[in-house]
């Protein structure tokens, strides 16, 4: 969901004006972008072409603008406040961006009376009225794809037009889906999965596959019109714009969160071992872990209770990522501080070994290289209560 320069909309020149009658000739289609290599483009992207030659009319109209400039941009997405825009600019500005990033842009024409087409086309001008142009975003239930949908399917509504869908929906999830766009062990799966909550696991309707362009496009490809004894496929025609080879996030690097968690564990267990057998106390390992574990743990709480972002909720990540740990990293600081933090230590453990049921029992569904986290901090929890609870080991 690119984000288009604003100097392109003030030099550009939009042909689609108030009262304009599409011709014969014209036509309207649903445009499916593949995936880059940013995470907020790995979900694929739509857009509503508008073509009338003999009007001069052949704008994309986008549903997907943000923009990051905005005032405290990064703290309203935190929040799940984040505003989209409708923009509406000339094809070759939209199909330059994509020609440039080298995604592959698909286009369904679609099969609409002459009276369907001017009355979409009047609703996506309506949209682009400053006054109705921008909407509160939402991952899963409000964004550029939903929005394609769901104006194409109130104007065949209003004309009488039933959409029968005979796409199959093989019990999907919403995490089973970003697997399908983000790949599984990556570092955007890992922050994916460290996020989002048990709701993700649930299944979901075809429906709800609508968020997600690439099956958007799927779904409409595989939609009947029915109207009195009439049955007519919605998609007319389909073409492809331009085509690169689809880009596949690697799971080949030596650095993916399976290999790098797993090499912590052992090297956190080595040293863990090493000093318990000097009866020395590590506190700056035991510093640097909760402290990280901590922040993850902040972020997970907020998104948990305070943010209105679907599917962040009901996070059983929140067992081993409990945001107390960052107070525990800087207490641990001081001596007199460690005998009262042991009894939180053994509860950490606790929790964390609940959270490991968790994981094993697929209660939800977590990261594969989210157990050797676990692992390392139920082994370090454990240690700081049996180094510390007597307070006979020395400090290093």
């Amino acid at each position: 969901m690119k984000k288009i320069l604003i100097l392109s909309f003030v030099l550009c020149s939009i042909s689609a004006k108030a009262n304009i009658q599409l011709s014969d000739s014209s036509y309207i289609s649903l445009l499916t972008c593949e995936p880059a290599e940013a995470i907020y483009a790995r979900f694929w992207h739509s857009a509503i072409r508008v073509c009338d030659e003999k009007n001069n009319i052949d704008n994309a109209y986008n549903y997907g603008i943000f923009d990051f400039s905005t005032p405290y941009f990064i703290p309203k997405f935190i929040k799940g406040h984040t505003d989209y825009m409708l923009d509406v600019y000339p094809m070759e500005y939209f199909m330059s961006s994509y020609i440039t990033r080298q995604s592959t842009v698909y286009e369904q024409i679609l099969s609409l009376s002459q009276e369907e087409k001017q009355a979409l086309f009047d609703a996506l001008e309506e949209n682009y009225r400053p006054e109705n142009r921008v909407y509160r975003y939402n991952f899963v239930y409000d964004n550029c794809a939903t929005r394609d949908y769901y104006i194409i399917k109130r104007i065949l509504d209003q004309s009488g037009q039933t959409m029968v869908i005979t796409y199959p929906n093989k019990n999907k999830s919403y995490r089973g889906v970003f697997e399908e766009f983000l790949g599984r062990d990556n570092w955007q799966r890992f922050a994916i999965d460290v996020v989002i909550g048990q709701e993700a696991d649930s299944p979901i309707t075809t429906e709800s596959l609508i968020a997600f362009p690439k099956y958007t496009m799927d779904i409409m490809a595989a939609t009947a019109l029915v109207k009195d004894t009439i049955n007519k496929p919605l998609v007319l025609q389909t073409n492809t714009l331009t085509e690169y080879p689809i880009k596949i996030p690697s799971e080949n690097s030596i650095f993916r969160p399976t290999i790098v968690c797993s090499l912590l564990l052992i090297i956190v267990v080595f040293i863990s071992f090493w000093w318990w057998r000097k009866e020395k106390y590590p506190a700056w390992l035991d510093f640097v872990l909760f402290l990280i574990c901590g922040i993850m743990g902040s972020v997970v709480f907020y998104l948990m209770f305070l943010s209105t972002h679907p599917l962040v909720h009901y996070n059983y990540n929140l067992l081993w990522l409990n945001p107390l740990q960052l107070i525990f990293a800087f207490l641990l600081l001081n001596k007199k501080w460690r005998k009262p933090l042991s009894y939180f230590a053994i509860v950490n453990a606790f929790a964390t070994l609940l959270a490991i049921i968790v994981f094993v029992t697929r209660f939800q569904i977590m990261h594969a290289s989210f157990l050797a986290l676990m692992a390392m901090m139920l082994v370090r929890s454990l240690l700081f209560y049996q180094q510390n609870i007597n307070k006979r080991d020395k400090t290093i």
